[in-house]
């Protein structure tokens, strides 16, 4: 696969996780912008083309994250103990993952400001797993942390979306009112 090609398959994906980065179009394109760049200068480094995905993603983050430590402090990480680490949510005699049916939906404004409104850790964590759907693996190579990182990181993330959405998921028929 050429590079252009290789950069067009995934250029929509780059921008909408730069812009929900970011949140901010110059800032955006000037990261996608660098983001291309460092790609074709790497180009040699991509092993495979099944992995120019996370390939991509991970230029992207490194440069998100550089820039990110220039102009604030480095993000603390956060821990979560594990027992609190639990995906699923029961309704009505049924589990069910909430934040997979609130993003399988069509995502308005609402929801895209949920997600820009997340700390940058747990932004960065939740789009590419929930909405870029990479694989943990992948993520963890992309943010160089472990696993239970990653996993703490879902975590708050999602709830701290599930406590912002509970009102939308509520008017959308999508979470019912408790009956008293």
């Amino acid at each position: 696969m050429e590079y252009r090609e290789l950069i067009e398959k995934h250029l929509d994906s780059l921008w909408s996780t730069a812009m929900r980065f970011t949140k901010n179009r110059e800032d955006a394109e000037d990261l996608v912008q660098e983001t291309c760049m460092k790609a074709f200068e790497n180009l040699g480094s991509l092993r495979s083309e099944d992995k120019a995905k996370a390939w991509l993603f991970r230029i992207l983050t490194n440069t998100f994250i550089n820039k990110y430590r220039k102009e604030h402090s480095q993000p603390s990480e956060v821990e979560v103990e594990t027992e609190f680490l639990e995906p699923v949510f029961f309704k009505s005699g049924q589990y069910f993952d909430l934040e997979n049916e609130i993003f399988s939906r069509v995502m308005d404004e609402e929801i895209k400001n949920a997600v820009d409104n997340l700390p940058v850790e747990f932004r960065m964590a939740v789009v590419f797993v929930d909405l870029e759907e990479l694989s943990y693996r992948e993520v963890e190579d992309i943010l160089k942390i472990s696993s239970g990182t990653l996993a703490s990181r879902l975590y708050r993330g999602r709830r701290l979306l599930r406590d912002a959405l509970c009102e939308y998921a509520k008017r959308r028929g999508l979470l019912k009112e408790k009956k008293a």
